[in-house]
């Protein structure tokens, strides 16, 4: 118990230095009477406040991570999760990969392949993808100018023909962006994932919530998403989409 106080503290603190464009808006009487309802201890209290402000499409990271701090303490992972994510998107945290990664393992819990290390990186990915840009270019002049030389000297240029495409195909992924993939979290045990947008196709799999799918597509009342490498559908209203 207090080493999970302990992490959710740390997080918590460092929110405080992550702003928002919503963080002014938020109605200040009603947030204050939420935290003072959560330094009370009195956690169930304080969520329904806290939810009212979300609601309203209000919220700063600190809110979100007591959220997901007091869902923890009720056991209720699948929304401790769904909240330490809109706290990442809030932020770009990576202490909260971290803590994502380790709840996932903890409870066998699919679809957080980007959390822990491999998130990290895809993160540091997305926040230099000038610099990134800038370096392969740079690298595709030397490149082009290898594959010149070798021209000259009659030789096969293979390696520098690579080298091109390489960089041309790395620096058009980067002009693009690396988009960030729409992903839900399962809210409710005994989830049906099917083979189909239809409660007639075949049944795949029955899930627990918590589970983090990649949301591809959408028809009628069914989400097409990605688990685990294999396309299922769900019904719209078993997910809970991390978006702000």
């Amino acid at each position: 118990m207090q080493k999970r106080m302990r992490k959710f503290i740390v997080l918590i603190f460092l929110s405080f230095f992550s702003f928002t464009p919503l963080f002014a808006q938020v109605s200040q009487y009603r947030l204050y009477t939420a935290d003072s309802l959560f330094e009370a201890k009195r956690y169930t209290q304080a969520l329904s406040k806290y939810e009212g402000v979300l609601q309203n499409n209000e919220y700063t990271p600190a809110m979100l991570l007591k959220m997901a701090y007091i869902h923890e303490g009720l056991g209720n992972i699948a929304k401790t999760q769904y909240f330490l994510n809109l706290y990442f998107l809030s932020t770009n945290d990576a202490s909260a990969l971290d803590k994502i990664a380790e709840l996932a393992v903890k409870h066998n819990l699919r679809g957080y392949e980007d959390a822990g290390v491999v998130g990290q990186i895809i993160m540091m990915i997305q926040e230099n993808v000038k610099q990134i840009i800038f370096v392969l270019a740079g690298l595709l002049m030397l490149s082009m100018a290898w594959l010149a030389r070798a021209k000259r000297k009659t030789k096969r240029p293979v390696g520098p023909v690579i080298a091109v495409l390489l960089c041309i195909v790395f620096i058009l992924n980067g002009f693009f962006g690396i988009s960030k993939e729409e992903t839900a979290i399962i809210a409710q045990p005994n989830t049906y994932l099917m083979s189909g947008p239809s409660a007639g196709s075949d049944l795949i799999d029955i899930v627990d919530a918590g589970h983090k799918l990649t949301i591809t597509g959408k028809k009628d009342v069914w989400l097409e998403a990605r688990l685990d490498g294999q396309t299922v559908y769900v019904k719209q209203e078993k997910l809970m989409l991390l978006t702000l």
